[in-house]
């Protein structure tokens, strides 16, 4: 999983004909058409009923999306060590298909997408004319860590997931619960692979915070991805501020805004790379990133 933490990233760096992107979105890297932006659980909340802690991952499933789509425009800014930026853009979601983001700066120019799909994850770095494209099972720390299309589409949509899971959602036995403070705990630790952590407010059965983490006692997740914020998609929340912390020997931290959300199709659910760009591999594109 070491090697997990060190590839989740977007990392920008200057070049002599101006930003290069360098693009990497392995894993665990979205209605009414209200934007309106609220902290669930907090105070004011509408919602009074108390969901029994031997229900709750009923509760927090009966929360699911059943929507196709989900778009909207985004805000990334990300940093590592003292390198930062800030991009615009767009997040376009298709669920058990595709995500997909379109990365611009000036707020016209789009200098990178990335593409996920069950299939394959492709990253596009437009400025450099160069793509990766690569499958997920053909990539050893991914397909031994569990990692795939299923668990990142489960981080963006807000939902209970398992390692190497089928996408279905999980059930009750399958996590020991307990409280946290005022939020119910629910840990799968039956993996070999990792432990999962998911912090649930106990008003609404939303989740706040989904946390990955070694087996050892008292370690650090390698990834920590909280909920700050909801807003609304057809009706239910749908978390529009995401803070996502990966430890690794470079910390990352990525704040992902999500704004004009709504439940649209008729995009291009596939991306076409020029014959122009250069496909490199994903050793190459590692190699690149920890130089910089």
């Amino acid at each position: 999983m070491t090697y997990i933490t060190h590839n989740l990233a977007l990392i920008l760096t200057p070049s002599k004909g101006g930003w290069r992107v360098l693009l990497l979105f392995c894993a665990f890297l979205a209605v009414s058409c209200g934007t309106k932006k609220q902290a669930v659980d907090s105070a004011g909340s509408t919602e009074t009923s108390l969901a029994p802690l031997q229900n709750i991952v009923q509760t927090v499933n009966a929360n699911r999306h059943k929507e196709t789509y989900a778009t909207a425009k985004i805000n990334l800014a990300l940093s590592s060590g003292d390198k930062s930026v800030s991009l615009g853009g767009t997040l376009r979601m298709k669920r058990n298909d595709v995500i997909q983001l379109s990365l611009v700066t000036l707020g016209i120019l789009e200098v990178a997408r990335i593409e996920v799909t069950p299939d394959y994850f492709m990253a596009i770095d437009k400025v450099g004319r160069q793509y990766i494209k690569a499958a997920f099972r053909d990539i050893s720390f991914l397909k031994t860590a569990g990692i795939d299309f299923q668990t990142l589409q489960a981080l963006f949509w807000n939902e209970l997931f398992l390692l190497n899971g089928s996408g279905a959602a999980p059930t009750e036995k399958q996590f020991t619960k307990s409280m946290e403070g005022d939020r119910a705990k629910l840990v799968n630790a039956d993996s070999r692979l990792a432990v999962l952590t998911f912090l649930v407010g106990k008003l609404t059965g939303i989740i706040q915070q989904t946390s990955v983490s070694p087996h050892s006692s008292g370690a650090s997740p390698y990834l920590t991805w909280n909920y700050a914020e909801f807003g609304q998609l057809e009706g239910k929340y749908f978390p529009v501020r995401h803070l996502i912390n990966i430890n690794s020997s470079k910390p990352i931290k990525a704040t992902l805004s999500l704004s004009n959300l709504k439940n649209e199709g008729g995009w291009e659910t596939r991306t076409e790379v020029s014959s122009r760009y250069k496909e490199i591999t994903l050793e190459e594109l590692l190699s690149r990133i920890l130089k910089n």
